[in-house]
């Protein structure tokens, strides 16, 4: 019977332990990534919390951006530019940040065009 126990709970720790690495990777293991800011800037608007509230002294502008990864994924994400007086992204200016499958984890961050990889800049036209 003891042995049974010890079975099931070897069972339970190792498919814990792929679900949470699944988890890490997918939502904090970070891929670089480039994308092309839109043409026309976004509205400036007051930030609003999760809870939907109003934040005091904070606006947003939305971004859609189309993100190449440097394997060649292409990934779709929005990014939420805020502050007390943000700055707008340059329009068709190009971007570079660390993503990964659920969030944009660092960045994004306007980088010239020479420094973006020509096989990416294809993907992204």
């Amino acid at each position: 019977m003891r042995k049974i126990v010890w079975l099931i709970v070897g069972v339970a720790i190792v498919v814990l332990a792929y679900f949470g690495w699944n988890y890490y990777q997918e939502t904090y293991q970070g891929h670089t990534a480039y994308a092309v800011v839109s043409n026309r800037v976004p509205k400036r608007e007051k930030t609003v919390s999760d809870s939907g509230q109003k934040i005091d002294n904070s606006y947003s502008y939305v971004y859609h951006f189309k993100f190449v990864r440097t394997d060649g994924k292409v990934q779709k994400m929005d990014y939420e530019l805020m502050g007390s007086d943000p700055k707008p992204f340059t329009p068709n200016s190009y971007v570079k940040a660390d993503i990964s499958e659920k969030r944009v984890i660092n960045g994004p961050n306007q980088v010239s065009a020479d420094k973006v990889p020509s096989d990416i800049k294809a993907k992204l036209k």
